[in-house]
This record gives structure tokens, sequence and C-alpha cells, in this order.
């Protein structure tokens, strides 16, 4: 159910078994500073953590056999990569492509959900889907237990936690030649412009750049690049960048992504800019629901036209996600207002073909973007795209209501799972 989720609740976050012949040769110790983010949730990885445990190497050529034949999956195993089995299953069936825009787990603080962690990238690789885990940032509180890259105290980022070791296998044993691979793509959600959307904020209360949210240091984009990482999903928020619905883009809010965007440049990274806002925009009266007499669809096309016009050209820009995990837009039952996004986002599309703009669209599914719901959300594919560019877009955590809360541990969730 889509109500388990408050409005605005992850507004500022959202969030080793061998299978291969070869072991990632990679180790890092998860460490964090003492400095929190003012706006960043209240937990994170324990300063002690480590990811100890070697990642899979699979192989850089696709293979018939399935990539976990023969591998024993517990009952929580068997749900979530079920789950995206289901995912990649409805992609093919509608002859589309899939992003997992959000996927993570706690690996500093519960290396039990490390083997599940591997599998279902190994899986994502088998089935060529491009991922983003949740999350990279220097400016996570001390102790949030999703950090994949964080900074252990050199003011950037400068620590790899469990899942960038994961990532940085499958990347690395693919080489960089992926001619004869399956197309996959494994990157990092980079957190900090979209932070500080808690009480107060507002489109005329933005906050305070380095202060309540925060653009990533540059360096961090170079040290990226230099573990292999070269896809980057940008979140921002669109109170932020563009003040009045339908107005001019804000120029400092511009001169901030640019200055981002140019270091991507700089270290070879490609970004997909992501629209943070949950299907709403938050005024001094409320949150606009995108659809709504106050804010129609018109207006969600409107920003990215500006955001094409602006950044269209820039090298580092792969791609536009058009909207972080709408929910709750009203439309009467779920499905027609799953149906009613699915109107909405065929519109942003159109009018950015039209406008002459090629890059690859990711488009959320709606109910928070729900990969272990994406079937009966939308029991077809509905984008008929100009330019046959787009992937189709879900995100996946494991924890038992699918927030990335993750406040059980993994032996109870496995427990639950096991019935």
């Amino acid at each position: 159910m889509s109500t388990r989720h408050p409005f605005g609740r992850r507004a500022a976050w959202p969030v080793m078994l061998g299978v291969g012949a070869a072991a990632l040769a990679v180790t890092a110790a998860v460490t964090r500073a003492d400095t929190a983010a003012p706006s960043a949730p209240a937990t994170s990885p324990s300063a002690s953590a480590t990811a100890s445990t070697p990642a899979p190497t699979p192989s850089a050529s696709p293979t018939t056999e399935d990539v976990l034949a023969g591998v024993e999956l517990d009952a929580l195993e068997e749900r979530e990569i079920g789950d995206l089995r289901n995912f990649a299953a409805w992609l093919a069936e509608n002859d589309a492509e899939g992003f997992v825009g959000e996927v993570g787990w706690p690996a500093a603080t519960d290396p039990g959900w490390d083997a599940l962690g591997e599998h279902w990238y190994l899986l994502a690789e088998q089935e060529g889907l491009w991922t983003t885990a949740w999350a990279a940032g220097s400016h996570w509180s001390d102790g949030y237990p999703l950090v994949t890259y964080g900074d252990g105290g050199s003011g950037a980022l400068d620590t790899a936690g469990g899942q960038a070791l994961v990532i940085e296998g499958l990347e690395a044993s693919r080489g960089t030649d992926d001619a004869a691979g399956t197309g996959a793509r494994h990157g990092v959600n980079l957190a900090g412009l979209e932070f500080g959307t808690e009480d107060g904020f507002t489109n005329t209360r933005p906050g305070v750049l380095g202060t309540d949210y925060f653009a990533e240091p540059l360096a961090s984009y170079a040290w990226l690049a230099s573990r292999g990482i070269d896809l980057v999903r940008l979140p921002v928020r669109w109170e932020r960048l563009q003040p009045e619905p339908g107005g001019a883009l804000d120029a400092a809010q511009v001169a901030a992504v640019t200055a981002q965007l140019d270091a991507a440049a700089d270290a070879g990274i490609d970004v997909v800019l992501d629209l943070h806002n949950y299907g709403a925009y938050v005024t001094d009266a409320g949150p606009l629901l995108l659809g709504s007499d106050a804010l129609p669809g018109t207006r969600m096309t409107d920003v990215w036209l500006r955001i094409a016009r602006t950044w269209g050209e820039h090298p580092a820009v792969l791609g536009y996600g058009l909207m972080n995990e709408p929910h709750d837009l009203g439309g009467g039952d779920e499905r027609g207002a799953a149906a009613a996004w699915e109107q909405l986002t065929q519109d942003t599309v159109a009018a950015l073909r039209e406008a002459g703009d090629a890059h690859l669209l990711l488009v959320a599914g709606y109910d928070w973007s729900s990969l272990e719901r994406w079937r009966t959300t939308h029991p077809t594919g509905w984008i008929d795209d100009t330019a046959g560019n787009f992937r189709y877009e879900a995100h996946h955590y494991w924890d038992a209501y699918g927030e990335g809360k993750y406040a059980l541990p993994y032996a109870e969730e496995l427990a639950a799972a096991a019935g």
C-alpha cells in the first residue's frame, strides 16, 4: 500500500558468497566522519564496520545458463530475487529496458544482507539492467547504514562500503569493452542537493546551500572515477531549481548543478539528472500534486524543457529522471492514479522529443516506483518514444515494507519471509 509512506518521509534519503570463479581483490573499511548533515537521516554506518567478504566476478560475456543456477537461496533471497526476475520478465514482455534507480542494503551494520546483495547484482547484470545504488555522498550523517561511498574525514568521498565492492567487482569484470556483454551499467546516487526538505521547506523557503543541503565536493567525482564508477544519478529538488512552477530556473541553482556536471565531465562520469520530488511541489500552502488543477502535468513538462535547454548540450548529461517515486496523486483508485501518471509521463516524453531532445529518459513507475508491485501497478508498458531512448525506472529495497529503513536485522526478516 502506498499509504505506508507519509508524504515526504524519504525526501532527504529515500535510501558475500563467492558465486563467480574469481574473487574481487578490493577491500575497504567503512569509516565515517563525525560531522552529521543536518537534514540527513539519523542513522549511518558504524565507524568500525568493514566490507570483508569478496564479491563474485561473473563472466564478461552473456551465457544461456542462469547466473544463479545451482545457487541455494534462502527464503528472503527467493522473494527479492523473484521480484527482480518478475520485473525483468515484464520488461521483456513489453520490449523495454529497465533502470533500478535506487537499491541498497545496510552492509556496514548487518552483513547478513551481503549475499542477497551479491546475488541481486549478478542477476541485474545478466538481465542488462542499469542500476544506481542508494547512496553515495559526503554529507550523510554519522551512522547512516546505506552509504555506498562516504567521507571518512578528507572532506570529500574517500571510503567504500560493502555495496561498493559488489558494484566495482561487476564493473571491473566487464572491462572497458562491453560489446559482448549484456549492456548493464552500475553506478550510484550522489545525494546532497535534495537534502533539507523537512519541517519548513517550501519553494519560498528552500534552505541554505551548505547548511541545509549540500553540493558534493568536486573532488569526489575524480575519486569515484578512480574506483571505476562512471554513472551517477544526481538528485535535485524542483522547488529550488524552479522557484515558481512555469517560471525561470534559479540562477544560483543552475550554477551549483553546472559545477557538479563540469566535475563529472572532467572525470568521465555520465550523469542522470533526477527530479527528486515524489510527484509533488511544496509551497507555503502545502504540497501541490501533479495532475491537479494547481499543478497540471504541463508544469512537469515545462521544467524539463527548461532543463533540456539549460544542460542538454552538457557533455556529462546522459539522461533525465523525470520524477522520483511518484505516489498518492489521486485519480480514484490506485490503478486510475497510475494510469494518470502514465499519461503525464507520456506527455513529457512527447514534448521533449518534439523539442528535438534525444537524451535517455528514465520513466519512474507509480506507487513509489516499487519494483515488487510493478506488474500490478503497470499491467503493460505505456511509453511511446519516437527516439526509442528510454528506460522504465523501478526502486527496490528488501526490508519488510520496501522502505529502505532496514529496522529489523536480516535474521528477523528471514524468519518472517520463511513463514
